[in-house]
């Protein structure tokens, strides 16, 4: 039985209460956590429930504030942790080689991150964020290339360049991507990241960058003259701190997103680049066709159109939506 709140959901199996990514401390037996994204995670009690996620994802989820007291990256028999490419430390559970919940998922390999690769499932509870046709990415390396031909032609113009993506997943990403830009300066929200993922064994290449502070250098007075390369936090242009980039550093903001592809997007930074941490509409139906089950529950984002064309396709597909539902499936 899956139970679906407000809280997350919950899946009763052999007498077991498992609760996938709750956003409330809640009465199970285990709580697994996919991955240390804020709207992943939630504010664990005293109470001491099990939980289950990848060192790097406690780890991560220890410098974001959240501690949890009876954590554990040991799955017993019945579970299975699989690397769900989304982040480093992202996993899907696999629940008695049956029950298969991908959390956030991408299949595509990005510079250190590897792509999921799923196994065949009886039951699929997967992640339609991007679950509408017309949302097709392009491939990595034209990204690069992209990119590189952008940063190249601001240097030639003497325009400084702030490379801008979600502080822990996609900064990690870019700053990888393009660390090879010099002078290069990493926003301190993503350095702090950046520090934890070298604790965990993932060397970024920017040890010679410098960390950008705006409490110590608000209007940017330190930044050298000329062109130079930044990687921050996502915000849009009209933030406070691209607007003083702007101003005093005539800086170009390229924002890195899945949502690139949207019209709504663009109005919101100077380019918008296609590179997604989550699998594009082709690749979820890539998915689903390789696990190959017979049941399929979507959630989030396009998740009641995802799951229709799921069923054009044959699958016994349904959408879990925002209120409470119980739904049999074994």
């Amino acid at each position: 039985m899956l139970i679906h709140s407000d809280s997350g959901m919950i899946v009763e199996y052999k007498g077991r209460r498992i609760a996938l990514d709750p956003k409330n401390d809640t009465d199970v037996d285990l709580v697994f956590v996919s991955h240390a994204h804020t709207d992943h995670m939630h504010r664990s009690s005293d109470i001491g429930r099990r939980v289950l996620a990848s060192r790097e994802t406690l780890r991560i989820a220890e410098a974001r504030g959240f501690r949890y007291h009876n954590a554990s990256n040991e799955p017993d028999q019945m579970l299975e942790m699989i690397d769900s490419g989304h982040v480093l430390g992202s996993r899907a559970l696999l629940i008695d080689d049956r029950i298969l919940y991908t959390g956030d998922i991408c299949t595509r390999d990005r510079a250190f991150l590897k792509g999921a690769r799923l196994p065949r499932c009886d039951t699929l509870i997967i992640e339609s964020t991007y679950g509408r046709k017309g949302f097709r990415f392009p491939s990595v390396d034209d990204v690069i290339h992209r990119v590189n031909m952008l940063i190249a032609e601001m240097y030639s113009k003497g325009i400084p360049v702030i490379l801008m993506g979600y502080p822990l997943g996609k900064a990690q990403i870019i700053t990888s991507l393009f660390r090879h830009w010099k002078p290069l300066y990493i926003h301190e929200s993503v350095a702090r990241m950046n520090r934890v993922y070298r604790e965990l064994g993932i060397e970024l290449g920017d040890d010679d960058a410098i960390v950008y502070s705006i409490k110590d250098d608000g209007y940017g007075n330190s930044l050298k003259y000329g062109p130079w390369l930044m990687v921050a936090p996502k915000q849009s242009n009209n933030s406070p701190f691209v607007k003083r980039m702007k101003k005093y550093h005539n800086a170009v903001t390229i924002a890195f997103t899945g949502w690139a592809l949207t019209h709504w997007h663009s109005r919101f930074h100077d380019y918008t680049i296609p590179l997604s941490d989550h699998c594009d509409f082709y690749e979820l139906v890539q998915v689903v066709n390789v696990c190959k089950p017979n049941k399929i529950y979507t959630f989030h984002g396009f998740a009641e159109e995802f799951a229709s064309h799921l069923r054009e396709m044959g699958y016994d597909a349904e959408a879990l939506g925002s209120k409470c539902s119980i739904l049999d499936y074994l």
